[in-house]
C-alpha cells in the first residue's frame, strides 16, 4: 500500500456551512469524499480538508473544479502538503462516509467523540 496525498484542502468555507450542508453541495456536483473535515471561523471564511480513496480522484477534483464558480461558491482547491497542515486546528469537525453511515468525530487536543 502507498502512502499518496489523496487529500486536497478547500478554502472559501462560509461561516454559516456546517458540515450537512458541505457533504451535500459537493454530493450535487458529483464531489465524493472519503472524510471531509471542516474548520469553521465566526465571521469569516473557514477551509475543509476532503480525503479521497485515490491521488487519481483527487486530481480529477483538483483539475476540474479548483477556482470555478458553481451555485455561487468559488471553489478553492490545493493538496495537503502534510498532515501538521491538516490538523494544525486544535478543534476540528471531521465528516467520515463508511458503509453508507455517517460517522460525526469531534477533535479536540488529540482526544475525540465518535456520535452514530
Amino acid at each position: 500500500m502507498t502512502e499518496e496525498n489523496c487529500t486536497l484542502w478547500m478554502g472559501n468555507i462560509e461561516s454559516w456551512m456546517n458540515l450537512s450542508y458541505l457533504y451535500k453541495f459537493l454530493k450535487s456536483i458529483n464531489i465524493y469524499p472519503t472524510h471531509i473535515t471542516l474548520k469553521n471561523y465566526p465571521n469569516k471564511r473557514g477551509c475543509a480538508f476532503l480525503e479521497f480513496f485515490s491521488r487519481e480522484i483527487a486530481e480529477n477534483v483538483l483539475t476540474e473544479y479548483n477556482n470555478k464558480t458553481i451555485k455561487g461558491i468559488k471553489l478553492e482547491f490545493n493538496w495537503v502538503h502534510s498532515l501538521e497542515q491538516k490538523y494544525k486546528f486544535s478543534k476540528i469537525t471531521k465528516f467520515t462516509v463508511s458503509s453508507k453511515k455517517f460517522y460525526f468525530l469531534f477533535f479536540y487536543k488529540r482526544s475525540f467523540l465518535l456520535v452514530i
